[in-house]
């Protein structure tokens, strides 16, 4: 009944038969006795017309007859083997079921045009779109979100009704891979994703009509904080070996450490911090007709200082659209390394509060503790010193912060590591990828630019790479290469690499950065066209402050 349970089904069918490696995306080629098959004109358009009746004309959301056919077709071939080798080994080229599998995730996915998105005129809402409204946006209710990203009342994991969202979630799309031949660049509106018990996924869309993009930029402000960092700043976690004589049995070359965050919580550095960043933003302003949003580093802040902030600047800057920030510790003070986020919805009085754990911790090997000159705090002859910080249930939250773009935050080592949230990026493929970062110089030689290149490849995301100044500062100090003060770095699909340096002087120092939306064509392996949007580097400008000044 719901097209979204189709394709779950479908979809799952698919990815775990392997079938999309067989397909021709020619519709002039023949099946083969090498199994590879394609889909013809005429099987192309008929897909095209039940994906437009079941999106428009059926009040009632039936599937049309053809999708009847279809799924008849496949229960027929209940008992058939789902492995692709088999059907090699026997030379009677492809099975009849797996034309019928990709024409039924290509109807389903055509059916829900732009679901949860924003919609195109050539196309009608389907009655489906109702139901899903109705089952996910549940957040008229809410005003924040627990540290373990619980809701009070929070939007369930998939699009799906039926579908078991323990074994597959369906979520909404946002670009086309543009390389490769799997399940991501088949569909265009919808995308296949792991069970949730994997990783948690939530699609943010705001409750009332989302802001256009329009030929204003997108301007944001980084506040690259702490600026200074003290060895003493790392403090080791959990055992001594006073302690426990037998430490180092148990944990054998490796320890761990905490960050004491003493430039907002020693003395008065809180209220000092916060009217900095209140004086950055009104010099910000100076620089752009709109401050957009606001970004800080992995481990800037904690949780009364992220809320204080964030009244204070919307005070400032009342059409301020987000807040981003690491912090150490939930909105319940639960101790681990969180990314929060605070979304104010235009036109209602209504903000969003997220907080999620990392998905990895850091390891900090005995050559960094060397270079970022932390030898009086961490002792060296410990070869890895692991980051104290709890995981949990992985999370990854999309945000639709404009009509047709939306985000998504990483911390630090989820850049690099692949595994369990890169698939669910480039399935989602959201325009935007923001990674917090505690790090050194963001450069092209180095490990960030890496993965962003990767990200920015495939699915086409523009990822922005943002450290703080402390551990660049630092590793300057020491003399181990020549000194560079990139705070950040800008990579998205057209190639373009932009290094955004450190401001000099001031107290507190940041950088305005304005964004362009671009108009792109995507295309799916199977010749279908969407329209999306790409946001672009447009320029950067730095900004400093100092109190009394």
């Amino acid at each position: 009944m719901v097209p979204t349970d189709l394709f779950a089904a479908v979809g799952y069918l698919s990815k775990v038969s392997g079938l999309i490696g067989f397909f021709d995306p020619s519709p002039y080629r023949t099946d083969n006795e090498q199994c590879e098959f394609t889909l013809t004109k005429e099987q192309r358009k008929a897909a095209d017309q039940a994906a437009s009746a079941w999106r428009e004309e059926s009040a009632q959301g039936v599937p049309p007859e053809f999708v009847q056919e279809l799924w008849e077709c496949l229960l027929d071939c209940w008992g058939k083997d789902i492995t692709s080798g088999s059907y090699l080994e026997t030379g009677e080229g492809p099975p009849d079921w797996w034309r019928t599998a990709l024409l039924l995730v290509m109807i389903a996915d055509m059916a829900c045009n732009r679901i949860l998105r924003d919609p195109l005129r050539v196309y009608g809402v389907g009655p489906f779109e109702d139901w899903m409204k109705l089952l996910y946006q549940t957040t008229l209710n809410r005003s924040d979100v627990t540290g373990s990203g619980e809701h009070h009342d929070r939007p369930p994991p998939s699009l799906g009704i039926m579908a078991d969202s323990s074994v597959v979630c369906v979520l909404p799309k946002v670009r086309v891979s543009p390389v490769g031949a799997t399940m991501r660049n088949v569909s265009r509106n919808l995308s296949l994703l792991p069970g949730r018990s994997e990783v948690r996924c939530f699609w943010e869309t705001p409750i009332n009509v989302a802001p256009a993009e329009s030929s204003d930029s997108l301007d944001i402000l980084l506040i690259p904080e702490p600026r200074k960092i003290s060895a003493a700043d790392f403090i080791e976690s959990g055992f001594t070996e006073n302690q426990d004589p037998d430490r180092h049995y148990w944990m054998k070359d490796w320890s761990t450490f905490r960050i004491n965050q003493t430039w907002i919580t020693k003395g008065a550095a809180r209220d000092r911090f916060l009217n900095l960043c209140e004086l950055l933003i009104t010099r910000a302003k100076k620089e752009s007709r709109t401050i957009n949003g606001v970004i800080l580093p992995e481990y800037a802040l904690d949780w009364d200082t992220f809320q204080k902030l964030c009244e204070r600047l919307k005070e400032k800057e009342p059409s301020l659209d987000f807040v981003i920030s690491g912090t150490s510790e939930d909105c319940n003070h639960r101790h681990g390394n969180h990314v929060m986020t605070r979304i104010w919805y235009i036109g209602e009085d209504v903000e969003l509060t997220q907080s999620r754990r990392k998905h990895h911790r850091w390891r900090m090997d005995r050559s960094q503790v060397e270079n970022y000159a932390l030898t009086g705090a961490l002792n060296p002859r410990i070869k890895n010193w692991w980051e104290d910080t709890p995981l949990t249930q992985r999370q990854v939250h999309f945000q639709r912060f404009r009509e047709r773009s939306v985000f998504a935050v990483l911390i630090c080592e989820e850049l690099a590591r692949s595994e369990p949230c890169h698939d669910i990026l480039r399935s989602v493929a959201p325009n935007l990828i923001f990674a917090l970062l505690l790090d050194g110089p963001q450069i092209k030689q180095r490990w960030p630019a890496q993965y962003a290149s990767n990200l920015a490849d495939d699915p086409g995301s523009a990822v922005l790479t943002f450290t703080s100044y402390g551990l660049i500062d630092r590793a300057n100090e020491q003399g181990h290469h020549t000194a560079n003060r990139s705070i950040a770095l800008w990579k998205d699909d057209t190639g373009r690499v932009v290094e955004i340096g450190m401001p000099q002087g001031g107290e507190m120092a940041g950088v305005v950065l304005s964004l362009w939306s671009d108009q792109v064509i995507d295309r799916t392996i199977t010749g279908k066209q969407s329209e999306a949007l790409s946001w672009r580097y447009a320029s950067h400008v730095p900004v400093t402050v100092s109190l009394g000044s």
